[in-house]
């Protein structure tokens, strides 16, 4: 029987991450897959292409597979920026990503990490990303898991009730949305336990699932393998308290549920 494993890692071929495939390996004997940073243009790092070279990528899982007698899966985190739509879908089409997850990071201008939006209006910047997000979720296409629903508010003070009254008709949308394009909704292990974000997952879970929605992943998002499967049992038993007993892994960007 497939076993649920950690869908959101980053190795060194990630801008923002020195991580080596092996110390990942040694952490668990389940499937790995690393899903590296994929962002045009990139605010969070001085404006450069963020793109991982699926050649040396794949060339060392190669190496790495037949020296550990593993199997590896490719994977790629696409930072959408609508107005990169065609250079981002044609980078992703050229190469076998097995796994596609879906991130909002930044607009071409700041990245929504970046502590200036602490000096934004809370409506407005709630309003832009998820306008942002929404877009995403339409056009791209080839995308199977929504990752971090909530990184643009990780700068943000807000308690649930305030994030309820500036987001929930976006969100709404938003759900409705991936619901239609049969993505999964990752719980994001830095937001719910680093950013401590879990007040907004214990709103927006419950949301999801009012519409209809069922999919779901966990990802750690780590960037060092001392992170692998950071928060599972936490976020997981957010997701037994709502009666999900199921959650969506990928290969081949083909979908299967397994038990957890």
């Amino acid at each position: 029987m497939s076993i649920y494993y950690d869908q959101h890692l980053h190795t060194h071929h990630s801008f923002d991450s020195e991580e080596h495939f092996e110390n990942y390996l040694n952490k668990t004997d389940n499937t790995l897959v690393t899903t590296e940073h994929l962002d045009f243009y990139n605010p969070a790092d001085e404006f450069k292409d963020s793109l991982p070279d699926f050649i040396t990528y794949n060339q060392e899982i190669n190496e790495l597979e037949e020296k550990y007698n593993r199997n590896i899966l490719r994977g790629i985190e696409v930072g959408y920026v609508p107005s990169q739509h065609d250079v981002i879908t044609e980078f992703v089409e050229k190469s076998p990503y097995d796994l596609i997850l879906l991130s909002t990071h930044q607009n071409g201008k700041i990245d929504f990490m970046d502590p200036i939006v602490r000096t934004m209006e809370k409506k407005r910047l709630v309003t832009e990303y998820y306008e942002q997000m929404i877009l995403s979720v339409e056009n791209m296409t080839q995308a199977n898991i929504l990752t971090h629903f909530d990184y643009g508010m990780r700068q943000l003070d807000i308690s649930a009730e305030e994030y309820q009254q500036l987001a929930e008709p976006l969100l709404i949308e938003l759900f409705k949305k991936v619901i239609d394009k049969k993505l999964a909704v990752e719980l994001n292990a830095k937001s719910f336990v680093k950013y401590n974000n879990q007040h907004l997952y214990d709103y927006a879970i419950p949301l999801y699932i009012s519409l209809g929605g069922q999919l779901f992943t966990l990802g750690s998002d780590a960037h060092v393998a001392e992170d692998y499967e950071l928060g599972f049992k936490e976020m997981g038993q957010l997701l037994k308290n709502h009666d999900i007993k199921e959650l969506a892994i990928f290969n081949k960007q083909k979908m299967s549920l397994v038990t957890f």
